[in-house]
């Protein structure tokens, strides 16, 4: 089963857990890049994200988008931002084609339950998960 780690890391915790699940799993790995960095103070990063949650906001990738018709299994990783997936992950899932293939999410965060942020996905993109 060929499979494909795509992560979001603002600190780098998500960025070392996925590097060591694609490892474990054999699989290739890729970065969701955002032309805009992120890298700012956790209060800075906090209002932003609320914005772009406010206003639906699809942050543009700088990165291409990889084709995964040549993948079996896709995992996702990301930090949970205000309760929920950073933005910039949406920009990723709206792109991306994962209809028909198997999906997973693996999650950073000190507080937000991440089967809620699982199921939430689940509606958001019923053909990709």
């Amino acid at each position: 089963m060929k499979t494909l780690v795509v992560y979001f890391s603002q600190t780098g915790k998500t960025k070392a857990l996925a590097k060591k699940i694609a490892e474990i799993a054999r699989a290739d790995l890729v970065e969701i890049r955002t032309k805009k960095s992120y890298k700012m103070s956790y209060g800075r990063t906090v209002l932003t994200s609320l914005a772009e949650i406010v206003t639906g906001a699809r942050p543009q990738l700088d990165m291409k988008v990889p084709d995964c018709q040549h993948y079996d299994r896709i995992l996702i990783g990301f930090p949970i931002w205000c309760g929920t997936l950073p933005n910039a992950v949406r920009t990723f899932l709206d792109k991306a084609v994962l209809a028909g293939k198997a999906t997973a999410v693996f999650t950073t965060s000190g507080a937000t339950e991440p089967e809620k942020i699982a199921v939430r996905l689940k509606k958001s993109y019923p053909a990709e998960m």
